[in-house]
């Protein structure tokens, strides 16, 4: 069994606190929360499928394709095999949504700028699949709040302060930090 060196667990996961082994990736970081947000609309959506039933919904779709699959099985069986992957659907989801948004808060410099990022386009992909599956209509009062809960995200990002950290330094002694470029050393 081989082991575990140091300096390969260093380099397989980099510390955001040690800037020679990770840089910040904003653009990495963007896309990461877009697709976590692409994914928590996913799993909303597989759950509306799950419980909501009916001939003319999306639902019925999985519920014929479960149905040809086991060619033959009762119609209680392709109802609970059909909300079963439906289930699982959601599940998938979610953690996929969990798994982008921590990689996002990994490489970005601001968990708000994350958090603004995935929740629009939780917003932006549930308002299309909501209107393109479901036949939702988007309301003036839909617009305005998604508007209002973007122009809070904006101001949360904005309002963000600085917070220092206390590293050791070279020779010894401590050093605090504000920022990356700006640091101040005390014996």
């Amino acid at each position: 069994m081989s082991e575990i060196h140091a300096d390969h667990f260093a380099r397989q996961y980099p510390s955001k606190y040690s800037p020679e082994e990770h840089k910040y990736m904003p653009a990495t970081s963007t896309l990461f929360a877009f697709v976590g947000g692409v994914f928590a609309s996913l799993s909303s959506v597989g759950a509306k499928l799950a419980v909501v039933s009916g001939e003319e919904t999306a639902s019925a779709s999985v519920s014929m394709a479960v149905q040809q699959a086991l060619s033959g099985a009762s119609a209680g069986t392709v109802a609970v095999v059909s909300r079963a992957l439906l289930v699982a659907f959601v599940g998938a989801c979610n953690f996929l949504m969990w798994l982008f948004f921590t990689k996002a808060l990994r490489y970005g410099d601001s968990t708000a700028r994350v958090m603004m990022v995935q929740t629009v386009s939780n917003f932006a992909a549930t308002a299309l699949l909501g209107v393109r599956l479901f036949g939702d209509a988007l309301s003036l009062r839909w617009w305005c709040g998604a508007s209002l809960i973007a122009v809070g995200l904006v101001f949360l990002q904005t309002e963000e302060k600085a917070v220092g950290y206390v590293s050791e330094a070279s020779d010894g002694s401590a050093e605090t930090q504000t920022d990356k470029r700006d640091s101040k050393k005390t014996s």
